[in-house]
């Protein structure tokens, strides 16, 4: 097994045994996706479930689970890295995530043609 295989693996393996807890944060972020018009992290997502009420999972890995099945499912998309703000992650590098909607948002505000005046003209 090549460690793409192994990844996949270990990410089914912990959604396979808190099912539970998957379908629950599952339920919020679909939800909570669509209403972050800017970029977002996995620990963004965990801060905002725990903010609103829900309980801790027995494995915090499932937050991994949830953003692969959000992401396959074209939900949401990587939109570069950044460094994690909990001490306890050390700063290590995250994925950084935008909506479907947002990503509509930002093509569609592309298309447009913004009038710039032009400032020199005499």
């Amino acid at each position: 097994m090549n460690n793409f295989e192994i990844t996949n693996k270990a990410i089914e393996t912990v959604k396979n045994n808190n099912l539970t807890d998957y379908h629950k944060i599952l339920e919020f972020a679909e939800i909570w996706v669509k209403t972050q018009f800017r970029e977002f992290t996995n620990e963004t997502l965990k801060n905002c479930y725990y903010l609103c009420g829900g309980v801790e999972p027995i494995q915090p890995n499932v937050y991994g689970a949830v953003i692969r099945d959000l992401s396959r499912r074209k939900l949401i998309f990587e939109n570069g890295t950044t460094k994690a703000k909990n001490p306890i992650a050390h700063s290590r590098r995250l994925t950084t995530w935008i909506s479907k909607e947002y990503s509509e948002l930002q093509a569609h505000n592309r298309g447009k043609k913004s009038i710039v005046p032009n400032l020199f003209t005499t």
